[in-house]
């Protein structure tokens, strides 16, 4: 019986794109409706180089004018502006060796069972580099009025808890617009209180098939890359984020703008005194992108932003109108 090498399960036509699919199949983040993508978006995503510029139209401002039949009074036109959005493809890889898919190479389906460890990997990276991002949005002066900070600094003693009442403060810092908050992205502690207080749904999409949790009428995402932080003199302060629709953009990047080549075999042929060990590499080129926060930093390697860059509040700048950035955290003791 022929033995099933790494190599003949990531060179085969197949693996590619089946990896690639089910990474997006098990992202539930990617298939909310907090994240999209557009045209242009991919399109700048596709391009060579990391910067992706995202120019954007002002909103038109100023009181309409009172028409009259005095042919002497003329009406001064308004400006049409532009703003600037700008985000850093996000490029990263890991690597495999065989040993470390020694099981996945003996099940019934090698491509398949090989894709999915694969994909689970790269669906907790993206969901801890959005953490990151985060981070470092609500970090940054220009969006300390989307910030909503209710916590104790005695959170053991006198702890205040996420709850609806603190969550609808949090939804009028966007003013008329805190209505289209659909989401929220909180630690596992914030979510088994809400769970403990009997607050949690569950429901499964029929397009997809996904089970989400809900609460008051938002969709629930846990990640403990929400930042929790001590406070001064006891417990802890976790931060909790609202998103409206659309709040992140994302396009996988392809092409001239991917990796070049985005699977690769490595054989050392030395390894285990000459028995020889196999490696998969893997690579991802991507735009996860808070709209209407641009990433104004300058990375340090021409290669790409890092962990550090995008988790710093100094490098990101709001280019949009407070209100029009379709996101706000929260910080409670949980």
């Amino acid at each position: 019986m022929a033995t099933t090498r790494l190599s003949d399960v990531i060179y085969g036509p197949l693996f590619l794109p089946t990896t690639i699919h089910r990474i997006a199949q098990l992202s539930r983040i990617r298939n909310s409706p907090i994240v999209s993508t557009d045209a242009e978006l991919q399109r700048f995503a596709n391009s060579p180089g990391d910067l992706v510029q995202m120019p954007f139209w002002n909103d038109l401002t100023g009181n309409s004018n009172v028409s009259t039949d005095d042919p002497a009074q003329n009406a001064i036109p308004n400006k049409l502006t532009q703003g600037q959005d700008m985000a850093r493809k996000i490029r990263r890889n890991n690597g495999w060796q065989s040993a470390n898919l020694v099981a996945s190479m003996l099940a019934e389906d090698p491509l398949d069972a090989v894709a999915q460890l694969i994909a689970e990997y790269w669906v907790r990276e993206e969901q801890r580099i959005m953490g990151l991002q985060m981070r470092g949005v609500f970090t940054s002066p220009g969006m300390a009025g989307n910030v909503l900070d209710v916590a104790s600094e005695d959170g053991a003693v006198t702890p205040v808890r996420f709850d609806a009442e603190i969550a609808s403060n949090a939804y009028a810092l966007l003013g008329e617009y805190g209505t289209t908050l659909s989401a929220a992205l909180m630690h596992s502690r914030v979510f088994f209180n809400l769970r403990a207080a009997r607050a949690i749904e569950r429901f499964k999409d029929p397009a997809t098939g996904l089970e989400f949790d809900t609460w008051d009428g938002k969709i629930v995402y846990v990640s403990d890359q929400c930042p929790r932080e001590p406070g001064d003199t006891s417990g802890f302060k976790y931060t909790t984020y609202l998103f409206g629709n659309g709040a992140i953009g994302y396009a996988e990047a392809t092409g001239e703008g991917g990796p070049k080549k985005p699977v690769e075999v490595q054989s050392d042929a030395s390894a285990g005194n000459g028995e020889g060990v196999e490696t998969v590499w893997y690579r991802r080129h991507w735009v996860m992108h808070p709209r209407g926060v641009s990433f104004s930093g300058t990375p340090a390697s021409a290669s790409g932003v890092n962990d550090t860059e995008l988790g710093g509040g100094a490098n990101w700048t709001r280019v949009y109108d407070p209100k029009l950035v379709r996101m706000v955290a929260v910080v409670t003791n949980g």
